[in-house]
């Protein structure tokens, strides 16, 4: 029973845990659980240190554009997600383009997720400083506390339309992390290197809802103040790059070895 049991986990999951997948899926759950005991022990936060700022923010540094896509937030529902989203698409785009192009993939689109919340974040900062000074008050003199946040105490001076404005600057100082961006972009690729493969089917379909998830949030958004799905957005046209480049790269050398297959044709 138990040698069935090991042979079907090695048939079905084992081999499906690829070099690159495997790679990533232990620096991510390393990284957190390294964090979240981390701040158990010492009380400190290491995601303020290793998340992305925008470039703008006085808190941003920058080696955060490679840790922040490895960084999760303390809710486990976000390394959870993020894993099984790796597991689903993850091993199928490898095998396909192979384990040093599947990482440059992560991070490209990782980093096109990062350019797109910068950009949302950017946009946002103007916006909501403009609502602020509207009531009254100026930025600069809001006072941020070590978790670079609004300092509670100062909503008790405030009356209700200057609270409301002054809680929105708590997304100007806000921080990114985590690996949905490259996540999207992965899928992306998937779906472009799978479209006509009927034994995906069910992963195709999961693919696009989730896109089209996103697609409804942004659709939904009276502002760019959801910095997550502009991320997401990101992520996706680095996938979409990356799949173009592949195509492009293999359509090259298909017409190269027909060529070359022709010239050994002839000469023999």
């Amino acid at each position: 029973m138990k040698a069935a049991l090991r042979k079907f986990l090695q048939e079905r999951i084992c081999t499906k845990i690829t070099p690159a997948l495997q790679f990533l899926l232990l620096i991510n759950i390393s990284v957190a659980l390294f964090f979240y005991l981390f701040n158990i022990i010492s009380g400190i936060d290491l995601h303020f240190y290793f998340s992305a700022y925008p470039t703008y923010s006085p808190h941003f540094h920058y080696y955060q554009l490679v840790t922040f896509m490895f960084v999760h937030s303390i809710d486990p529902l976000h390394i959870i997600s993020n894993v099984l989203f790796l597991l689903v698409f993850s091993a199928n785009v490898e095998k396909k383009i192979g384990y040093y192009s599947f990482i440059i993939a992560y991070f490209v689109c990782a980093w096109g997720g990062y350019i797109f919340i910068n950009q949302a974040y950017s946009i946002n900062k103007i916006q909501i400083e403009e609502r602020i000074i509207s009531t009254g008050i100026s930025p600069e003199k809001i006072p941020i506390n070590d978790r670079h946040q609004v300092d509670d105490k100062y909503y008790l001076k405030l009356n209700a339309s200057q609270i409301n404005a002054v809680k929105e600057y708590n997304f100007v100082t806000s921080k990114t992390n985590g690996a949905s961006g490259a996540l999207f972009g992965i899928i992306v690729i998937y779906l472009f290197l799978n479209l006509l493969n009927y034994r995906k089917v069910l992963f195709l379909l999961f693919g696009f809802y989730t896109l089209y998830e996103n697609y409804q949030v942004l659709l939904e958004s009276s502002t760019q103040i959801n910095g997550s799905c502009y991320a997401h957005l990101g992520g996706m046209l680095g996938g979409l790059i990356i799949v173009s480049f592949y195509l492009i790269i293999q359509l090259i050398t298909k017409k190269y070895e027909y060529k070359f297959n022709n010239r050994i044709n002839l000469s023999s």
